[in-house]
């Protein structure tokens, strides 16, 4: 009966995943450094740096995507680098109270959940052994997790073989979707100049699939975005400026590569009330992959007959010229 209730709960928390929840995290942190700036980590994707009271006091909100997730506390190294100092600490509360020694990095919280225990003895595993350990053991949330982490390093045919035992309950996780998104597109034939782009679809802002490589004649720029790159902000007015000179010839479509929806939609608003081509979000990174995109902004022309003809980056003069180019 335990293990039934635990299914059943566990399973109305990831049905629910897909809406962003507002986390508060309080606690204290002792025998801190106050020249010491101290961020929390969540989830891998938002770093913020906490507000710490002169008793080591904090307590902030945060929005994620889902839970069951995780949160960590790190600092900046001397080159700047952002440091993970203890664990990924799992929980599926709405509200999170910790006490952490800065000293040695010890933390308490309550209810700590089942699976703390493994993901931390993961996190100490490396390489080779850590990848066997991940595929061979019970599947839950941070398995899940460090499988997506590490997809990259594992051979298409290990990862679906893995999918293939993940339990019902786990697969509307977004760790679930975008490994199954990374497989869809790996399984693609990879492109190239002269190459043909098949279609595939992502979601608007309204929640519907949209076509990106649709038949309709004609050439197409695809501009993949990410609202953390303020070059690819700049570069919305030169699409704009595409827009209003190409006597609607090209179909322009903007893929953002963004970790959240709210990001997406709500990040540098302004400038993106000016877009009025194809707006669309990379939800599970299907796109990034299959293009084999790494970094922004990128465009990728695409002829009439779906061909891909040409791939520049940056926001520069060159970008503009070549955007020039294709009015002519």
């Amino acid at each position: 009966m335990k293990k039934i209730l635990l299914t059943l709960t566990l399973g109305l928390i990831l049905s629910q995943s897909q809406a962003q929840k507002s986390i508060n995290f309080s606690g204290k942190i002792k025998n801190f450094n106050t020249a010491d700036s101290i961020y929390l980590g969540l989830d891998g994707n938002v770093i913020m740096q906490l507000k710490l009271q002169a008793n080591g006091t904090f307590s902030t909100n945060a929005n994620i995507q889902q839970t069951p997730s995780f949160f960590y506390f790190a600092k900046i190294s001397k080159k700047g680098k952002i440091e993970q100092q203890t664990p990924r600490i799992w929980f599926d509360k709405e509200s999170m109270e910790v006490n952490i020694d800065w000293l040695d990095k010890s933390f308490q919280i309550p209810n700590i959940l089942l699976y703390q225990s493994m993901s931390e003895k993961i996190e100490t595993l490396k390489g080779d052994k850590q990848t066997e350990f991940i595929l061979n053991n019970p599947i839950n949330i941070p398995i899940l997790y460090f499988v997506n982490e590490n997809k990259d390093k594992i051979s298409i045919s290990n990862l679906e073989a893995f999918c293939q035992k993940v339990d019902e309950i786990y697969q509307s996780s977004i760790y679930f979707k975008e490994l199954t998104n990374y497989i869809s597109a790996k399984k693609r034939k990879p492109i190239k100049i002269g190459s043909i782009v098949e279609d595939f679809t992502l979601p608007n802002k309204d929640g519907n699939q949209v076509p990106v490589i649709n038949a309709n004649e004609k050439t197409k720029l695809i501009a993949i975005f990410s609202s953390g790159c303020f070059y690819s902000i700049s570069s919305i007015s030169l699409l704009e400026q595409l827009k209003k000179v190409n006597d609607n010839k090209i179909e322009i479509i903007s893929i953002w590569a963004d970790e959240t929806k709210d990001a997406w939609l709500n990040a540098y608003i302004d400038q993106k009330n000016k877009i009025t081509w194809t707006n669309v979000w990379d939800e599970y990174g299907f796109a990034s992959t299959y293009f084999n995109n790494t970094g922004w902004p990128t465009f990728y022309v695409i002829n009439a007959e779906g061909r891909l003809m040409d791939i520049f980056h940056n926001y520069s003069q060159k970008t503009a010229n070549k955007l020039k180019d294709l009015t002519k």
